[in-house]
């Protein structure tokens, strides 16, 4: 093979490298500005979020949710505004309370596919038109969901032009140590409004 052929392609090699390494670093660097809304349940089983984060860099406060984990599509009954444009997220990590079991449950859930997905969904939806929620479903038994949704603002009443897809559409996490006395008065004050059962009998 002649010099300079070689030389060619080592040349072409090369700039296909870089060029792919420049779409990844961009990838990377996307952002999209979003609001974050979290459901849990279902109804009778309520659940205290201790803790949200998605790539252990970034969440919202969450606290109590008790219903809405069971509608499918999903809808929020808690939001965040977050306030500034975000990365997309390539995980989450959760720690939550289930009242009904007493039990503390943990989860680190890869999002896959995430960069490719909200490209694509927002261009079939773009802002201002549709405004875009990431969604996390946590129940009192363990199990986690994500969801993306993107709501017509345009659209008036009419919701069929919403969207609405699952990223994962069911995990389940582990159950870890905690200290269920710290929920005891918020568990009885559950137990008295007849929201769930008594776990102590």
């Amino acid at each position: 093979m002649p010099r300079w052929l070689v030389r060619f392609r080592q040349g072409l090699l090369l700039a296909l490298l870089l060029l792919t390494t420049a779409c990844e670093a961009e990838q990377e660097a996307r952002r999209y500005e979003f609001v974050l809304q979290t459901v849990g349940g279902p109804r009778g089983w309520p659940v205290w979020v201790e803790d949200l984060t998605f790539d252990r860099t970034w969440g919202a406060p969450v606290g109590g949710l008790s219903e809405g984990f069971d509608r499918e599509p999903p809808r929020g009954n808690r939001t965040a505004i977050l306030g500034s444009y975000l990365p997309v997220p390539q995980s989450m990590q959760a720690r939550w309370f289930s009242y009904r079991t007493q039990t503390f449950y943990e989860i680190d859930l890869a999002l896959p596919g995430t960069n490719a997905l909200l490209q694509q969904w927002y261009r079939e939806y773009p802002p201002p038109d549709y405004r875009h929620y990431l969604m996390a479903g946590f129940s009192g038994e363990g199990e986690v969901y994500v969801w993306w949704r993107a709501r017509c603002t345009v659209c008036g009443r009419d919701r069929s032009q919403d969207f609405h897809a699952p990223i994962v559409e069911s995990a389940w996490a582990e159950e870890v140590e905690g200290d269920p006395s710290t929920f005891r008065s918020q568990t009885q004050r559950r137990i008295e409004e007849g929201i769930i059962p008594s776990p102590w009998e």
